[in-house]
């Protein structure tokens, strides 16, 4: 997935600390606080790539672009028989490979979690794009309202998706691969990235198409929107949590 992220991320640690109370019996039926919590942190990362995937099937029923990091698939899906969803599935599971490859020793074992997700993720994509069908449209005006609250609903998944700190997607496993073993930052590896694979998706597509499939100028939009959406929402709730710890 697409967007760009200027700083870089805390990972959690791998296990919680288990707690116990002196003198009480835990219940076979209910897991302990730590666990329920790491539980909640899954749950609310699977809900952030759910509500991305929602994003990017409007963004490809727009038909004006996709983000960055969907625009391959796009192009893959409008020139073959194969879906948006699996051939961004077989791209992220390509990503972590690249990772493996790049990081060699370095590479967490925990970061194999990424490749069930990826086709997860893919299978999420598929799904959203059978579910948002009905906002396919002809009229121009209506398919840049379609593009943008596109935009809108992958940056909140974004945002959803990073708050339990759990692991990275594919596409910012591999940002954040290249920056371990560079001297660039983060958000500019992010900005590289993207635009390189919207590079590569538009020389394929006028290659295989002799036309511009999921490269058009809703992909530029997306860039930057996706990336603001994080920001404002994370600002939002920032001077919210200072607002509320002023007045106690």
């Amino acid at each position: 997935m697409v967007t760009s992220r200027g700083s870089e991320e805390t990972m959690p640690e791998d296990k919680p600390r288990e707690v116990r109370v002196a003198g009480a019996e835990a219940d076979p039926l209910t897991p302990p606080a730590p666990a329920r919590k790491y539980l909640t942190r899954w749950a609310i990362f699977l809900l952030g790539v759910y509500v991305m995937s929602v994003g990017i099937a409007l963004s490809v029923h727009g038909q004006l672009g996709t983000a960055p990091i969907s625009t391959f698939p796009a192009v893959i899906d409008a020139a073959s028989t194969w879906t948006v969803g699996m051939v961004s599935a077989v791209m992220n599971v390509a990503f972590v490979l690249i990772q493996m490859l790049i990081l060699r020793r370095r590479f967490q074992l925990f970061q194999l979690v990424q490749l069930p997700i990826a086709l997860v993720f893919g299978a999420l994509i598929d799904f959203s794009l059978f579910l948002t069908s009905w906002a396919q449209t002809g009229h121009y005006v209506l398919q840049w309202v379609v593009t943008i609250f596109g935009a809108l609903i992958l940056g909140l998944g974004v945002y959803i998706q990073i708050q339990p700190k759990l692991l990275y997607l594919p596409g910012e496993g591999l940002v954040m691969a290249l920056t371990q073993v560079s001297t660039v930052r983060f958000g500019t590896m992010k900005q590289l990235v993207d635009w390189s694979l919207v590079l590569i998706s538009a020389v394929l597509s006028l290659i295989l198409m002799q036309r511009l499939a999921g490269v058009r100028e809703g992909t530029v939009f997306a860039a930057f929107a996706v990336g603001a959406v994080v920001k404002t929402i994370d600002s939002m709730t920032q001077r919210r949590h200072k607002s509320t710890a002023s007045n106690r």
